[in-house]
């Protein structure tokens, strides 16, 4: 019986490294998908500011580009986005639809 004692002892070394080695890749996993959550509000946000200066400048905005907008602006919204993108938003909402308004 005296070597229960030695395996025991490396059967507790051997698990804690491969618990370590499992948080070791999690920790990997979490921080790039929090680097693919960020690129992707990044981008949403520079086509939401894209959108604005273009629609605004023309005057008017089509019923598709706004629907376009909306659609980007939620799912930025839903990535944590922040209120000067929601400022855009609101601001195209008062650009109208078409030329004649």
């Amino acid at each position: 019986m005296d070597w229960l004692g030695p395996v025991l002892s490396a059967s507790a070394l051997v698990l804690v490294a491969l618990i370590e080695a499992r948080a070791t890749r999690e920790r990997k996993r979490a921080k790039g998908q929090n680097a693919m959550v960020d690129g992707v509000q990044a981008l949403l946000r520079d086509r939401i500011i894209q959108a604005h200066n273009h629609y605004a400048e023309k005057g008017h905005i089509p019923v598709y580009g706004m629907e376009n907008v909306l659609a980007m602006y939620k799912a930025y919204h839903e990535l944590g986005g922040n209120g000067t993108v929601t400022k855009l938003e609101d601001g195209l909402r008062e650009v109208p639809s078409d030329k004649k308004a």
